[in-house]
């Protein structure tokens, strides 16, 4: 329990500088570049963070995994059922809000569904960049030992793509992404709203632990880099003349083709 207790205020501690140090960038005005130096040191503190929590990963893992914890084969199936939060279906549901906002022509809708979509694909990308080549061996085949590395082999074993958590990154930066969509329009849902998001975006990290996916530091890993780029792309989006494929991508509306169907057009002048 020690452990466990440690590895929460880590977390806390973590996310709660992440968080001020990001709304701190955000207020320091328009950056040139996508990532700035302090997004730079967010990330190195990520994995500071990261490695000190990683001597007390097996302690944590084997708590997980205590008869009283499991439970019985209905808690595991409910919680087995809850890894269906990946970015998988995460992802498909924010290109289908970004759909649902081009066929209703609500340019709000539209937007936040376009940003979450593109943090979403940015987060798989760069944690597929690091877990594939890092092949760190999951504690379900290697619970004595979290510090198995196996380079390069996680381009093709499941078992060897265990840092950072991609469940845990996806569910932040989903989490980031909307929280950022409601500040750019001060919404005053956003106290309400935050909690919320933040505290289903806990839960994939903490499934997949309790499945023996992962170690407690490569869900700390994730969900720091899943708050961290969800942010950075609305931030910067907000900020920033929109790209080429923004614009064509918001600019899209079904219009009658005046023959009873449809036409898809695309506007630049978004």
């Amino acid at each position: 329990m020690a452990a466990v207790r440690h590895c929460r205020h880590a977390c806390i501690l973590l996310f709660g500088v992440t968080t001020r140090t990001i709304a701190q960038t955000d207020s320091a005005g328009t950056s040139k570049t996508f990532f700035t130096l302090r997004d730079v040191l967010i990330g190195g503190a990520a994995f500071v963070a990261s490695a000190a929590l990683s001597p007390f990963d097996e302690r944590i893992a084997r708590w997980t995994q205590r008869p009283t914890v499991q439970g019985d084969s209905a808690r595991y199936d409910f919680v087995h059922s809850l890894t269906f939060i990946n970015e998988t279906p995460l992802t498909a549901a924010a290109f289908a809000t970004y759909a649902v906002g081009r066929l209703s022509h609500s340019d709000v809708v539209a937007d936040v569904g376009l940003h979450t979509t593109e943090a979403l694909v940015l987060t798989t990308a760069f944690s597929e960049l690091v877990w594939t080549p890092l092949g760190r061996a999951r504690p379900r085949v290697s619970e004595n030992d979290a510090y198995a590395f196996h380079f390069g082999q996680g381009f093709t074993r499941f078992e060897y793509r265990a840092f950072p958590s991609l469940h845990a990154a996806v569910a932040f930066a989903t989490a980031a992404s909307l929280v950022g969509e409601l500040r750019e329009r001060h919404s005053g849902a956003t106290v309400y709203v935050v909690p919320l998001l933040y505290a289903a975006a806990l839960v994939p990290g903490i499934t997949r632990m309790y499945l023996n996916q992962h170690w407690a530091s490569d869900v700390l890993a994730g969900a720091v880099v899943g708050q961290l780029l969800g942010a950075r792309v609305v931030h910067y989006a907000h900020t920033h003349r929109r790209s080429k494929l923004d614009r064509s991508l918001l600019g899209v509306t079904v219009q009658p083709d005046g023959h009873g169907g449809a036409a898809v057009v695309v506007s630049m002048n978004r």
